[in-house]
């Protein structure tokens, strides 16, 4: 199954302890019509990091929100807020992890040998 991952247009980092995905929505909601917003996840614990993306429409607000964010103090925290790396992506909680296979050989490889076929004609050869 393929992990489900999350792409937006605008990065916000260094947000405070204890911001939720749907802080970071209402964060952007004034600029544009929020179309998702997550914040980037530990792995093994599932705690929020302090960086997420919002992904804004049209592309005009999310350059606005950038504009008028970068810089703004949130809960004692200075906030980067720039562009998304078109690369960028998030995977959604609730998705499978990334689960590490072991690939075993449940018999051995079967013997294999040769055959060797001839082909004769039926016809008669002049």
């Amino acid at each position: 199954m393929r992990k489900q991952s999350f792409r937006g247009n605008v990065f916000v980092a260094n947000l405070p302890n204890g911001f939720t995905d749907e802080d970071l929505a209402q964060t952007f909601d004034s600029f544009g019509l929020v179309i998702g917003a997550l914040l980037a996840r530990d792995s093994k614990t599932g705690t929020p990091k302090n960086h997420g993306l919002v992904d804004i429409a049209p592309q005009k607000a999310a350059d606005a929100a950038i504009a008028a964010m970068n810089g703004t103090v949130i809960g004692g925290s200075q906030i980067e807020v720039r562009r998304a790396d078109p690369a960028m992506s998030i995977t959604v909680p609730g998705a499978p992890p990334r689960a590490h296979v072991e690939r075993h050989e449940l018999r051995p490889p079967a013997r294999t040998r040769a055959v060797v076929v001839e082909h004769r004609s039926l016809r008669p050869r002049f």
